[in-house]
């Protein structure tokens, strides 16, 4: 296997239990925080020191796509079925592209191995 289908395996395996989370969320009980335990596991996956610009974008969509299932799905408000399987879809879609911009900003920051010295062709 290429380094790249194993680093998109490894944060796509990463995101599953976002994605159980994102899918089994009810809305129906008040200790339930779905943007904040989703937004903790991405930033500890995503530990960069200096965030990254798309990055941030993706967090900010995935926060926003959260909060609305989160506001559609609340027990005290309207639950439409349409409206949260529109909401669940669109905060899935959100992880999918969290997980294409953290595969760029990863592989960007694999390190290629030299050897320190510059490889000179020869003059004829």
């Amino acid at each position: 296997m290429s380094s790249d289908t194993v680093l998109r395996q490894e944060i796509r395996y990463s995101l599953g239990y976002v994605r159980s989370m994102i899918d089994n969320y009810s809305g129906l009980y008040s200790g339930e925080n779905l943007a904040r335990d989703v937004l903790r596991f991405c930033d500890e996956m995503t530990d960069a020191g200096t965030p990254h610009p798309r990055l941030q974008a993706a967090r900010r969509l995935v926060e926003d796509r959260c909060r609305r299932l989160a506001r559609d799905t609340d027990r005290f408000a309207l639950r439409d079925p349409a409206v949260i399987a529109v909401s669940r879809a669109q905060a899935m879609a959100a992880i999918d592209m969290l997980q294409d911009v953290v595969f760029e900003w990863r592989k960007a920051r694999m390190t290629v191995p030299s050897s320190g010295r510059l490889l000179r062709r020869k003059s004829l």
